[in-house]
């Protein structure tokens, strides 16, 4: 079952950063936002050429593929980057969260997950939340990803897939066992299996359908954490590499973290907006 939407350009490059109710609208009633084209391809080219830098470092913060030495994710490179650093303070996201969210914000997570050409592995069905109130102790859903394309998404590279509308049942607890790899840390679906049964994800897109958003680099998604969502492998020769912005409510911080503090980033100072083209004047 597939629901068809229409999905419309929100933002004039650079100019309007306040989104309008029928946006705000759109967000709550699915659970995510598509914005195509919020960064410019000078922007998102000046990201990638930082790419090889971030991605080819050992060290934990850099997770591999299971059955290859292809990237996953690699972790807080906003800690060690000065453009990611600056892309994480970018009012592009960060606006548009405290809009959405309804009040200050702070970063909980930063990363950039890659699904490699031919290589790119699985992300199961999953909610982000779950883990967060689980290994991160947070009291309450108010936290959203902005997730930039720093490539073209396409049908064939293994787009993200969302159950519009799931995050209205709010946290939706593990009805199955699955094992975690412990040598991914514990990120949300870094997992063998889901931690949910075919038959609550059956039942969820019976009815709610799937949606993939599909657009050049540089457009973005906001998704709400308690929103179902995953992606297939990617077997055709196109990268797929995204940046993921998790922006919590500052009121909303992590009460229990069990995970590495850059994994699980424990500064909850109200972010600081930089000027529009931060990505273009360094």
């Amino acid at each position: 079952v597939y629901k068809r939407h229409i999905y419309k350009r929100l933002y004039k490059q650079g100019i309007d950063m306040e989104l309008s109710i029928e946006q705000i609208n759109e967000f709550n009633e699915n659970g995510f936002l598509f914005v195509e084209n919020l960064f410019s391809k000078d922007e998102i080219s000046e990201l990638k050429n930082r790419l090889p830098d971030i991605m080819n470092e050992r060290s934990e913060k850099v997770l591999r593929e299971r059955s290859s030495d292809s990237v996953r994710s690699a972790i807080a490179p906003h800690l060690s980057d000065e453009l990611f650093r600056r892309l994480s303070l970018h009012p592009r996201l960060v606006e548009p969260a405290r809009t959405l969210l309804g009040g200050e914000v702070y970063l909980h997570q930063f990363k950039i997950n890659a699904k490699e050409a031919h290589d790119g592995e699985i992300w199961h069905w999953h909610q982000d939340y779950r883990t967060w109130y689980e290994d991160d102790g947070m009291p309450e859903p108010t936290v959203l990803n902005a997730t930039v394309f720093l490539d073209d998404v396409n049908e064939f590279n293994g787009p993200m897939m969302f159950v519009p509308g799931s995050h209205k049942d709010g946290r939706i607890d593990s009805d199955q066992t699955f094992e975690r790899v412990p040598e991914y840390g514990r990120l949300s679906a870094d997992a063998v299996g889901s931690p949910y049964t075919n038959e609550t994800i059956n039942g969820l897109i019976e009815k709610n359908g799937i949606v993939a958003p599909k657009g050049v680099s540089g457009s973005t998604i906001f998704f709400h954490g308690c929103t179902i969502h995953g992606s297939a492998p990617n077997m055709s020769p196109w990268g797929r590499a995204m940046v993921f912005s998790s922006l919590n409510r500052v009121e909303n911080f992590i009460r229990k973290p069990t995970r590495p503090d850059f994994l699980a980033l424990q500064d909850f100072t109200p972010l600081t907006s930089l000027n529009d083209n931060c990505l273009t004047t360094l």
